[in-house]
């Protein structure tokens, strides 16, 4: 890979200091020569020791303190010099042939762009393991570019207009999507995904996350209308709010059939996940967790959901009160 092409890492950071030196150091611990790539950590108005500690290892390091995620990737890649455009995140571990196994493909296939999915990190608790669903590291659940890991040449990455600044997240779906429609293969590919150390460790946390990842719904909702799991989730909130009614109505009966509905999108998202990862269950339990977990799920998705209704209502309320 010596005649490799030069290669950019962009990496978005905000209060990283627990995870971003290890995850730096497995950056620069590549078998790809390391005179053919950098590392650029774009610190996105941190208060901890994200910017120093990325110093020792990034060879160049940003600061963009204002700005969505998109707008932090954006400016990174703005500064970058490479050929290929490389992505992930500062709580992210990556193989050390990690590198190599992206832009391999990537040099035999033009006009295409690569990711990966998620690892299992070692001794991971029930959330971490039953929502990466990925102990073995070679499959992946979704089918769409995570910015964990994505490969993409930079001229394309150019000609998509780069990511979406506008939405809080969501970013790396929506470029995927933006890809496809202007004919960029995507490939998904298990050797290409990364460990998340930063991965949801406990419930409250889960549903936090869930709930950030949703509040695009009504801002994007061109794109959440064609999004299954906004479908899903209108449902399971119907199911939910129907519940609380008839609790309240003291109508226990529907209360608790409104509460069984809700159980169809939450398993219809554990089938497709067991299937994509091809998940070998071992006992029931293991599958009332994952069901359990995708309950959590739309239970975020739901609040961001709301939330995000809510945001909307009130800035259409202050325009017409001008």
């Amino acid at each position: 890979m010596s005649n490799g092409p030069f290669c950019s890492v962009v990496i978005p950071a905000f209060n990283e200091e627990q995870n971003i030196e290890e995850s730096l150091v497995s950056l620069v611990n590549q078998s790809y020569p390391r005179d053919r790539y950098e590392i650029i950590v774009v610190n996105n108005g941190s208060s901890d020791r994200t910017s120093q500690i990325a110093s020792a290892y990034a060879d160049l390091v940003l600061d963009k303190p204002e700005g969505n995620v998109g707008a932090v990737r954006n400016y990174g890649i703005a500064n970058a010099s490479g050929e290929v455009i490389i992505c992930t995140d500062a709580d992210c571990l990556v193989p050390r042939d990690w590198i190599e196994k992206g832009v391999v493909p990537l040099q035999k296939k033009p006009h295409h762009a690569f990711g990966g999915g998620l690892r299992t990190r070692e001794g991971a608790g029930w959330v971490e393991k039953y929502w990466t669903l990925n102990e073995s590291g070679q499959s992946t659940q979704q089918r769409a570019l995570m910015g964990s890991s994505i490969f993409i040449w930079k001229k394309d990455f150019e000609e998509l207009g780069g990511f979406n600044e506008i939405i809080t997240s969501g970013e790396d779906s929506d470029l995927y999507e933006r890809a496809l429609s202007n004919g960029i293969t995507v490939t998904i590919n298990a050797d290409l995904s990364v460990t998340h150390l930063g991965c949801a460790k406990t419930i409250n946390d889960f549903i936090r996350r869930q709930s950030w990842h949703s509040e695009n719904y009504i801002p994007d909702l061109n794109n959440s209308l064609k999004d299954r799991v906004f479908w899903l989730t209108l449902i399971y909130l119907n199911c939910l709010a129907t519940a609380l009614v008839m609790f309240f109505a003291a109508n226990f009966l529907f209360a608790i059939i409104a509460l069984t509905f809700a159980q169809i999108p939450a398993a219809t998202l554990s089938v497709k996940r067991i299937t994509r990862s091809a998940w070998r269950l071992n006992s029931l339990g293991e599958l009332s967790k994952i069901i359990l977990l995708d309950n959590f799920y739309l239970i975020g998705r739901s609040m961001g959901l709301l939330k995000s209704a809510s945001k909307t209502i009130s800035r259409l309320g202050g325009r017409l009160n001008r």
